[in-house]
């Protein structure tokens, strides 16, 4: 158990390294282009200052989980720690997601003046790193927060539609942008959940199926088994080879490192499912897409 929480702890730091260093070395290529203005280099200069603060803070969180690992080693209190790793993670948030935030705000500000062709896609490409290094920090602190039990969770009859029109209009810029169709099925139905903790797994679901959809679209619907109801999004990717399907959902899997994400939203996804008894799933067959299913306990509308 201990093991796995600090192997599974340093995977999730490991990947958000990657975009850093995605951003250093993109900021890098602008600052060495021949017709930047003093604002531009002023920007890089901020930047490569708000990655290193990043950078710092990461460093300081591996080494504190190792030393809590060794410590710990000498209790013999393994799930002691695991929850005091989750905790201390989730406090770091809010000194990790400022120098990101303001990464984002140079590059806007930058973006927003005249610049050469060659300097504006090294800008965009920033943006992008911005873009996934954020990504991979909310995912890694969401994880964090449901190990370290701070994550409140209160089970009432949720109407599905409601939620699946919310979902749906939150991912309609980012459908649009990749020039996807997202379409959704409406439905009367109703399940035990938390309202706020459903949506944010669907619209994890609703990222994951167009990350890896390149054509086509995605469908988000619904049905019925017995007592539980099956939330279900489709897509027409080309699908996951059979043989990386068993670790989807596994922290710094083959397959999740080729997402931007790193894999980890599906991870959160599933542990925030857990906390509402219910269960995630994907399903995949080669060149004719995915679908991921949230099997969740139907309820009447009165409940």
């Amino acid at each position: 158990m201990l093991e796995r929480s600090y192997v599974s702890s340093t995977k999730h730091l490991s990947s958000i390294r990657v975009a850093l260093s995605a951003g250093f070395i993109t900021s890098a290529g602008l600052l060495l282009t021949v017709d930047l203005s003093v604002l531009s280099v002023l920007w890089c200069i901020a930047t490569w200052i708000a990655l290193g603060t990043i950078w710092g803070l990461l460093s300081h969180c591996r080494n504190s989980l190792e030393a809590e690992v060794m410590a710990s080693a000498a209790m013999n209190s393994a799930v002691d720690v695991h929850r005091r790793e989750g905790e201390f993670l989730s406090s770091m948030g809010h000194d990790l997601r400022q120098p990101a935030q303001a990464i984002a705000l140079f590059a806007a500000t930058l973006s927003a003046h005249p610049l050469p062709e060659s300097s504006r896609k090294l800008v965009t490409g920033i943006e992008s790193a911005v873009q996934q290094l954020s990504e991979q920090l909310e995912a890694v602190f969401g994880i964090a927060k449901v190990e370290a039990g701070r994550v409140s969770c209160q089970l009432t009859a949720v109407a599905l539609e409601k939620v699946f029109a919310l979902a749906v209009a939150n991912q309609l810029d980012d459908a649009h942008e990749r020039q996807l169709h997202l379409r959704r099925v409406t439905t009367r139905r109703h399940v035990l959940a938390d309202e706020a903790i459903l949506l944010r797994v669907i619209e994890r679901m609703l990222t994951h199926a167009m990350s890896i959809t390149k054509e086509g679209g995605v469908v988000l619907g619904c049905r019925q088994r017995g007592a539980a109801v099956m939330i279900e999004v489709w897509d027409s990717s080309d699908g996951i080879p059979a043989e990386q399907l068993p670790a989807v959902f596994v922290p710094g899997s083959v397959y999740g490192q080729q997402l931007a994400d790193r894999g980890l939203g599906l991870v959160l996804a599933r542990r925030l499912a857990a906390l509402m008894q219910g269960h995630l799933t994907i399903n995949s067959v080669s060149g004719r897409g995915c679908v991921l299913r949230l099997t969740l306990p139907r309820v009447e509308a009165n409940l």
